[in-house]
């Protein structure tokens, strides 16, 4: 939905548009971040609770997609959905939109970020679509955000990004679809397409491993990760062949060694439909959950690679682990929960809400 800019600013820095929400009866309650969008079309950044309740909106121009917490839990970075070209901050603390920012001409965001461990930087996924190429943007955000450099993403369409645990090297999935924003969804390169994980030295930009998906399924793209505490690597798919193939949708990469290709039974295989939305490692690493949404399925994997379960969920997508386990999000506005080892249950209906695909835990 189009919005004068004018006026979107003014919206932004205007405060929170509170929305009423009842809250459980629960006592314990967790809080989430989200994007959102709601049936009149307008979008949003959304802190909210597993009780029930909406704790502040901050209006978005279009729809956002990753949102990334600082070390402290005081600032948020709304990362644009793919191609859009929008970062706003958002203060948790007072609940409000503190800065908005627009990436440089010639970059665009690729949905993703996280906060340098201090708290002073922030690392984002950008295309530089006219060299065809994938850079990782770095934004100063101390007294105002502004962006002081980049790095090679090395490789293309670098998606979701995340920290190991010295704070210092970066894992990247880069996707390895070109795109441009003169035609926003289109794939231009699919014949030629390879997907990497790449790991990224944040000081000097230098490449330390890079690891490619297998040969025989050059159309897989690597999309999200998550790291598990002892720097595990779980790492999830989207493939652009036929769909009649059944490529591996989930990989497990450790340390030197090339990622373990994996696959569910076929039945559960068929029901992910050749494309998983997110990851995330369980508090404790022992175990991931991933999302499916375009199969409704929810799968869990041991840290090792094997397959646990599955459990549906129509048009499942955002995931977070919690102290309590995994919390997920579907596009008709539920949110459910599911403890370590058990079948996720419908827990909470948000109306006139349609979560988009990413889920961030406060904690």
């Amino acid at each position: 939905m189009a919005i004068d800019r004018r006026r979107f600013l003014q919206l932004l820095m205007a405060g929170p548009l509170i929305l009423p929400v009842p809250a459980s009866s629960s006592a314990e309650v967790t809080r989430l971040l989200s994007c959102r969008s709601d049936t009149a079309g307008r979008h949003f950044a959304t802190l909210f609770d597993t009780g029930g309740a909406i704790l502040f909106d901050a209006p978005l121009p279009a729809r956002g997609h990753g949102i990334a917490l600082s070390p402290d839990k005081r600032l948020a970075a709304v990362m644009a959905r793919r191609p859009g070209d929008f970062l706003v901050l958002l203060d948790i603390v007072d609940r409000r939109a503190q800065h908005q920012l627009r990436t440089p001409e010639g970059r665009h965001c690729l949905g993703h970020a996280v906060f340098s461990t201090d708290g002073q930087r922030l690392f984002t996924t950008e295309n530089a679509f006219d060299e065809d190429r994938g850079v990782i943007g770095i934004y100063d955000v101390g007294k105002k955000i502004e962006r002081i450099g980049e790095l090679d993403s090395h490789g293309i369409g670098p998606h979701e990004l995340h920290w190991l645990s010295d704070g210092r090297t970066l894992a990247v999935a880069n996707g390895g679809i070109l795109t441009h924003p003169d035609m926003p969804r289109a794939k231009l390169n699919l014949d030629a397409m390879r997907s990497n994980l790449a790991y990224i030295d944040s000081t000097s930009g230098e490449l330390l491993q890079r690891f490619e998906t297998p040969d025989r399924w050059q159309k897989l793209s690597i999309r999200h990760l998550d790291v598990s505490p002892d720097d595990d690597i779980a790492m999830v798919m989207q493939y652009e062949g036929p769909r009649n193939d059944r490529p591996p949708l989930v990989a497990v990469q450790r340390g030197e060694h090339e990622p373990d290709w994996l696959q569910a039974p076929d039945s559960v295989q068929q029901q992910m439909r050749n494309y998983c939305g997110s990851v995330a490692f369980a508090h404790a690493g022992s175990e991931f959950a991933v999302t499916s949404p375009r199969g409704g399925i929810v799968t869990r994997w041991r840290r090792d690679g094997r397959f646990i379960d599955a459990t549906r969920q129509v048009d499942v997508c955002g995931v977070a682990a919690t102290a309590g386990g995994f919390w997920f999000s579907d596009g008709v506005g539920n949110l459910t929960q599911a403890q370590p080892g058990l079948t996720p249950n419908s827990d909470t209906a948000f109306n006139d809400s349609r979560w988009d695909n990413h889920l961030t835990p406060l904690g």
